[in-house]
């Protein structure tokens, strides 16, 4: 739809009264747009325009993910695979600088309005941010490529990284409490009931992932699940540059994975940094937290296990898309 964005409506007055209960900080609440029903900041309405719009480069290269699929460690992986390993640069320049998060102003916009700060000289990561970097550019987003339209057909390299579902709602709760301006307020069961009614935003989970999925075969697009990246990092890494058209010997492979490695990784100060705004206050803790495979056990009860199987297993039925564990109980 050039000029604008599709058609969106309000929250029902049943899901305006979840997020008002569990998003109080969230003063203009969310949206739902077009038939597909992404749920959306209220900001999207006018900032969405130039993210709907937006025409990435033919040498661009994004990684695209719903939120906390093991985003920041492999935005790490494909920089350093596709810039020669060079280390040096990565060390020294925030990965927030290198890989910039297209659309964050959409997320946090409203709230860094409020307080905003005329000493702070951190630059708003938006299209216009990203149009004026210079080639080639390496961006991230959680956008659903419904709503980045020309993404797939620029040609550019695109890495979609998918998490299975039940770790990645704990590590998506967990954030959603500290993130400024939305801050969830409620227990683990009322997010993940709300979570399932897709109400978070970058929801629907599934339509998110499907359609991805159903895109891996292009040429330009890498699909890798964040499970692959932990339990099988080498040859990850090695399915990474063959797609960038670059070869590594073992002794570069065993030093990625060393760099990679979650506790190296998490004391790294280049890419644990939760935001490039001053005002921002997410602990490194909340930002990479356990970065392991089963976590969700800690978290679940087996009331909400079963309940969280049986909303897998109906979104399952139609795809032929499965995840590299077993992280459904068998029967």
């Amino acid at each position: 739809m050039e000029g604008g964005i599709p058609k969106y409506a309000l929250f029902n007055v049943e899901e305006k009264k979840l997020a008002d209960k569990y998003f109080q900080l969230c003063k203009r609440g969310f949206i739902r747009v077009s038939e597909q029903k992404w749920t959306m900041p209220y900001r999207f309405i006018k900032e969405g325009v130039a993210v709907y719009n937006s025409k990435p480069r033919p040498d661009d290269t994004w990684v695209v993910s719903y939120p906390r699929s093991g985003t920041t460690l492999t935005l790490e992986l494909v920089w350093l695979v596709a810039n020669d390993m060079n280390f040096d640069e990565a060390k020294k320049r925030s990965l927030h600088y290198r890989f910039p998060f297209f659309e964050l102003d959409i997320l946090i916009g409203d709230y860094e309005d409020a307080l905003s700060n005329p000493s702070d000289k951190s630059p708003r990561l938006n299209p216009e941010f990203a149009s004026k970097l210079s080639s080639p550019r390496f961006i991230k987003t959680h956008m659903p490529f419904e709503l980045m339209p020309n993404l797939l057909d620029s040609n550019c390299k695109i890495v979609y990284v998918a998490r299975n579902p039940k770790d990645m709602v704990v590590s998506w709760y967990y954030f959603l409490q500290v993130i400024k301006g939305l801050e969830y307020q409620g227990t683990f069961e009322e997010f993940c009931e709300y979570f399932m009614k897709d109400l978070t935003v970058y929801s629907p989970y599934w339509l998110h992932l499907k359609t991805a999925w159903a895109e891996r075969h292009r040429s330009n697009l890498l699909f890798i699940f964040y499970e692959e990246l932990l339990n099988d990092l080498s040859n990850t890494i090695k399915k990474v540059a063959k797609f960038f058209g670059k070869s590594y010997n073992e002794e570069e492979i065993l030093k990625l994975i060393d760099h990679l490695q979650i506790d190296n990784f998490r004391k790294n100060p280049m890419v644990n940094i939760p935001s490039p705004r001053n005002n921002e206050k997410i602990q490194p803790s909340m930002f990479i937290r356990k970065g392991k495979v089963g976590g969700w056990k800690e978290m679940f009860t087996k009331e909400l296990e079963e309940k969280f199987d049986a909303w897998i297993e109906e979104n399952m039925k139609d795809t032929d898309l499965t995840f590299p564990i077993d992280f459904i109980q068998k029967k």
